[in-house]
């Protein structure tokens, strides 16, 4: 069964990404590190079990920015995202990957850049018995989610930004069979980026080689307690 991981990314600009986090740093630190959320995330889906690895980007003129950003995380395949709602989006890019043959699809963001790669092996693996697979996040929301062809992708009309995410994605589902992952954790907030310095300390001193980009780039920023 064909498998397709894609990540959706952005041009890090400043001012256009991390917009959450500049309470607590300036418009260029929040897309510095973005920037290196992007490069962890980008080597952890490089390290997946997927035929077909997916950079899902936007703007539509970043494409020349981001191969030259990712050249050294691996293979990808480049596709633009289109306009319309994150729903509408993330329809379109499991409809190019079924498309092209794909018959398990899994999505993700760049907010989680610790996430282990076997959280998205796991999805895969679950995709073979259930229609859909969630990773759910502690904002309410989820850090991943596919399906497997056939299934009907319940992404639209949800209040995308809000920490009814979850719940309205669930209710949405109907009786179709869900997997579940684990719960991890996003990063849009400066506590919450504080927490993830932190973690990403912990993982390293417990032998875990994971945010090489992004633990450099929070050790350079002022933040607030994690609580």
């Amino acid at each position: 069964m064909r498998r397709c991981v894609a990540l959706f990314a952005k041009r890090p600009e400043a001012g256009k990404v991390k917009t959450r986090l500049q309470s607590a740093c300036s418009p260029s630190e929040a897309a510095h590190l973005y920037r290196a959320f992007l490069l962890d995330t980008a080597n952890t889906v490089s390290a997946v079990r997927a035929e077909e690895k997916v950079i899902a980007y936007a703007p539509t003129g970043a494409e020349e920015f981001l191969r030259d950003l990712l050249c050294e995380a691996g293979s990808f395949t480049y596709v633009a995202q289109r306009d319309g709602t994150l729903g509408e989006r993330m329809q379109d890019v499991i409809d190019g990957a079924l498309g092209r043959g794909a018959e398990r699809v899994v999505l993700l963001g760049s907010d989680s850049p610790d996430l282990p790669a076997e959280y998205i092996n796991r999805a895969f693996d679950l995709l073979v018995e259930h229609s859909l697979v969630l990773g759910p996040s502690t904002d309410g929301g989820y850090y991943l989610i596919g399906l497997q062809r056939g299934a009907r992708c319940p992404v639209a009309d949800i209040a995308w930004s809000t920490g009814d995410v979850l719940d309205q994605t669930l209710a949405a589902i109907g009786e179709q069979s869900l997997g579940l992952l684990p719960v991890w954790y996003d990063v849009d907030t400066p506590r919450e980026a504080a927490f993830l310095r932190v973690h990403l300390r912990a993982q390293r001193l417990a032998g875990t080689a994971v945010g090489r980009y992004s633990l450099p780039a929070l050790e350079q920023m002022a933040l607030p307690s994690p609580s």
